[in-house]
């Protein structure tokens, strides 16, 4: 009954999260985080924990946030750039399709990839109030995603 019980905890954690009980969504996150088969059963749990930390630490929540998503292969740190270069690059990558292409772009399947696409759109909006120089790579980088694995809700189309 692993995959049911993993379903029900993070049910309850995002009720927790919901209603502002952070120490019962705290209680439910240690049990999957040691109990959690793989890292992937972990990811929702991590997120909501992240989600919780923004409310009061939000330095910490982009930090561990910047920590999955590197776990994940995307890599965020280092990633300064000013905002001109960002929209150029976005743009050169876009010219490569067509708008019938980009609006009829498959739907993401990807559970762990959409789930990163989350911890991306929050890490974009939390880092424009204290990392402003690194918000237009993250949403850069929304768009590549969104490109190569598919539209999520995350997605800015």
């Amino acid at each position: 009954h692993y995959a049911l019980s993993l379903e029900l905890f993070d049910l309850a954690a995002t009720c927790a999260l919901t209603n502002g009980d952070f120490v019962s969504l705290k209680l439910l996150s240690e049990q999957v985080i040691e109990y959690g088969r793989t890292y992937a059963d972990k990811l929702n749990i991590l997120y909501l924990s992240a989600c919780a930390l923004a409310f009061s630490k939000l330095p910490e929540s982009i930090e561990k946030g910047i920590d999955v998503l590197a776990n994940l292969g995307i890599e965020l740190r280092g990633h300064e750039s000013n905002m001109e270069a960002c929209v150029q690059e976005t743009k050169d990558l876009l010219s490569f399709y067509t708008d019938d292409e980009i609006l009829n772009t498959r739907p993401m399947t990807d559970p762990t990839m959409m789930i990163a696409m989350k911890f991306l759109g929050k890490l974009g909006v939390g880092m424009c109030q204290i990392m402003p120089k690194s918000s237009p790579y993250v949403m850069q980088r929304i768009i590549q995603l969104s490109l190569l694995h598919g539209m999520s809700p995350v997605s800015p189309i």
